[in-house]
């Protein structure tokens, strides 16, 4: 078979936007875990044993988990401020986490830190330096054919959004593979990127719309917005719906399990087995806590 031909091929299938039953298990098994992540965060908060909880992030695994689980190793990850279910998503450690949460005088940040950095994770969204970091790696990764991609995490609120708006237009108008993942409620804001006419989309950066808590729905656009990336056909900006009212969708772990139950996809794992298992994994990371 001619080279050529061959890779024609390959393009086709990586932009085949069904989802296997593998992943669809992956997904959901990666929002549990978050999702007891978050538990034992919490728990530990509320007895005064971390200096913060990851409120941020409930009830957004969805994003956290679809946006980020295609991500590899090269990518860099660059997170909303206090939201690290993404990092967690790509790898950092437990132990990592916690200490990232974890009262002054047992945090230790500076393994933390080391850990980031080894896999490409940034943190403190807001700062210039990690935006000027995510424009330079995405070029580093245009330049070098590396197919190597962005994606930055954006909290909601237009503020936010403003803070980015340079970013975002520097990455469309050089076409740098970077996915920018912006959180946005109707009901604090206008329901849609575009009626805030951001001038980043006159540079060639789509929008695309999509109901945070719809971990299939995100996990599409996604992978389309990652693989438009590693070809280098330039950045995409997900806007990420949370509906906060009482009338929206509820809680997305559970949306995910109805959902598998709906195409009659059988679980590979055990889910008790899965959440004791990770249960222990939690013990383990947060015993540093307690000495």
């Amino acid at each position: 078979m001619p080279k050529n031909q061959k890779q024609v091929e390959n393009t086709e299938e990586k932009t085949f936007s069904l989802i296997s039953n593998e992943k669809l298990l992956a997904i959901y098994a990666a929002m549990l875990r978050c999702r007891l992540l978050e538990q034992r965060a919490t728990a530990l908060f509320q007895h005064g044993k971390l200096d913060s909880d990851l409120h941020v992030s409930s009830g957004l695994e969805a994003t956290a988990v679809a946006a980020a689980i295609d991500l590899e190793q090269a990518d860099t990850l660059c997170l909303a401020p206090n939201d690290w279910l993404p990092a967690f998503v790509k790898g950092m450690s437990l132990d990592a986490l916690f200490r990232a949460l974890a009262p002054s005088s047992v945090k230790s940040t500076g393994s933390t830190q080391i850990e980031a950095e080894h896999k490409n994770i940034l943190f403190d969204s807001g700062k210039a330096d990690a935006q000027k970091t995510i424009l330079d790696r995405a070029s580093e990764a245009s330049e070098t054919k590396n197919e190597a991609v962005a994606a930055a995490f954006i909290p909601s609120g237009a503020s936010p959004l403003a803070q980015w708006q340079k970013t975002i237009q520097t990455a469309g108008t050089k076409r740098l593979p970077v996915i920018f993942v912006n959180y946005s409620d109707p009901a604090d804001a206008p329901p849609s990127i575009a009626s805030l006419k951001p001038e980043a989309l006159l540079h060639g950066v789509p929008s695309i719309a999509v109901d945070a808590r719809d971990p299939v729905a995100v996990y599409r656009v996604a992978y389309e917005a990652i693989i438009r990336a590693r070809q280098l056909r330039g950045a995409t900006l997900l806007e990420c719906i949370i509906d906060s009212r009482p009338s929206a969708a509820s809680d997305p772990v559970g949306a995910m399990e109805s959902y598998l139950k709906s195409k009659n996809i059988e679980m590979d794992f055990d889910t008790q087995e899965l959440i004791s298992a990770f249960n222990r994994d939690l013990d383990l990371a947060t015993r540093f806590i307690d000495k």
